[in-house]
């Protein structure tokens, strides 16, 4: 899921809410804040609701983000609590190990659990 443009305080909760409605469809997320070109407060209270809506429903997520994303986070996020990823390719990858993580058991009458 892509943004552009500014998260601030007229359309943080929007996007919120727009994440959580869209992150339904799948297990995963990659939220693109590539092309953000300002980031308020507000915003960094959107990527805090996503990532307790994810934890809630499952859904594993990973935030690739532009510089101005960045400098709010190191202010708001220093333990590093939400996912942020160096780059799209890195995200992938998070979320394909965390996949693989979760393969489901099967129970084998002969062999008892394994991986399916």
């Amino acid at each position: 899921m892509a943004v552009q443009g500014e998260v601030d305080a007229v359309n943080g909760r929007d996007l919120a809410r727009y994440v959580e409605r869209h992150a339904r469809i799948s297990r995963q997320l990659v939220l693109d804040l590539r092309a953000v070109d300002f980031f308020g407060s507000q915003g960094f209270t959107a990527l805090f609701y996503i990532s307790v809506h994810c934890a809630r429903s499952d859904v594993d997520w990973a935030i690739v983000a532009s510089p101005p994303v960045r400098r709010l986070l190191a202010i708001c996020d220093p333990q590093s609590e939400l996912p942020l990823a160096d780059d799209l390719a890195s995200a992938l990858e998070r979320l394909d190990r965390l996949a693989h993580r979760r393969a489901p058991l099967v129970w084998s009458g002969r062999s008892g659990w394994r991986t399916g």
